[in-house]
């Protein structure tokens, strides 16, 4: 693979890292943004009888996707006590101006009433989820406390935990990180993997087993959910890509809604309102921030735009060569 090639993946990975890592944007979303995903898709269906040409495909993705998750566990532990809105803002501007991109894979299709169908069910889906992560929060589903006492059984449940949100992760316009935090682990999860982390760093070798006994269980349910959920889309793509897609583009629309509608960010509007929300301390005033807010959606949304363009251009290229 070429140097070129290799980095482009590679920040594609970092995109869709990036996005899986915050609720309402989907990582596999980005992944179709890039035009990177029916190559991630085919790259797991293949890894036995194409390893080589597999392995070229995944692993840049993979590192980025790594390196970016990474990073977002530390900023969005930040982001979501001072500035979140900010953060909601950035994404949806990016998914916006990059929807364009999204709705060329049916460019050529006439939008018939099935096709409008199938868009309006991805999108009260996706809508659905975000009003159950408010009312699962606002009803006081919390399992935080598991992660404090770490019992032995918890473990065994991150397994399926990680499964689910890799479903979400592997089909475009739903997000893992949403479904996460509706079922009540997203921000636990963060909290703990940062909080080891730090303590760690400090010389608190006592967190070393407990924090890769939770990524590790956690990663091998993602793993499978990936490889399960990739062989079923594999299936979708090939005998109905055209209504697969109208469906994708219903999850992706929705997802541009529940950013600015969750169960972490109905804690921020509560601030907003006055109230006082433990783990929340805003650092600028509301009209403020949604000044910024907006703002930040306003020039994402053009850049990414802008990307969408020139991807459009090079497309016709890379079909040639």
């Amino acid at each position: 693979m070429k140097v070129k090639a290799w980095f482009k993946k590679f920040f594609a990975g970092m995109a869709i890292g990036t996005g899986a890592a915050i609720p309402g944007v989907s990582g596999a979303a980005i992944a179709v943004i890039f035009r990177v995903y029916e190559d991630i898709i085919n790259a797991v269906n293949n890894f036995r009888k194409k390893f080589g040409w597999a392995l070229s495909i995944l692993v840049p993705i993979l590192i980025g996707v790594l390196l970016a998750v990474a990073i977002c566990i530390v900023l969005f532990h930040i982001a979501f006590s001072h500035f979140m809105f900010v953060l909601m803002c950035l994404f949806a501007g990016f998914l916006v101006g990059s929807f364009p991109g999204i709705t060329d894979e049916v460019k050529d299709e006439k939008l018939n009433k099935k096709a409008i169908i199938l868009i309006v069910i991805g999108f009260i889906f996706v809508i659905v989820l975000g009003v159950l992560s408010v009312i699962a929060g606002a009803n006081g589903f919390e399992v935080s406390g598991l992660f404090i006492k770490l019992p032995w059984w918890l473990y065994l449940v991150l397994i399926p935990i990680g499964a689910i949100a890799a479903v979400a992760l592997t089909v475009p316009g739903l997000s893992g990180s949403l479904i996460l935090l509706i079922i009540g682990f997203y921000r636990p999860l963060i909290d703990f993997v940062e909080g080891s982390a730090k303590a760690i760093l400090k010389g608190d070798a006592s967190l070393i087993l407990p924090l890769l006994g939770v990524v590790g269980c956690f990663a091998i349910g993602c793993l499978i959910g990936v490889v399960l959920v990739s062989k079923i889309m594999n299936v979708l793509l090939r005998k109905w890509r055209i209504e697969t897609f109208y469906t994708i583009i219903g999850f992706i629309a929705g997802s541009v809604f529940v950013l600015f509608f969750n169960y972490e960010i109905f804690k921020y509007y509560q601030v907003w309102a006055g109230q006082a929300v433990a783990g929340i301390d805003q650092y600028m005033p509301m009209w403020l921030e949604m000044i910024i807010g907006f703002l930040v959606l306003g020039a994402c949304a053009f850049g990414s735009y802008q990307l969408v363009r020139v991807q459009r251009k090079k497309a016709p290229q890379e079909i040639a060569e």
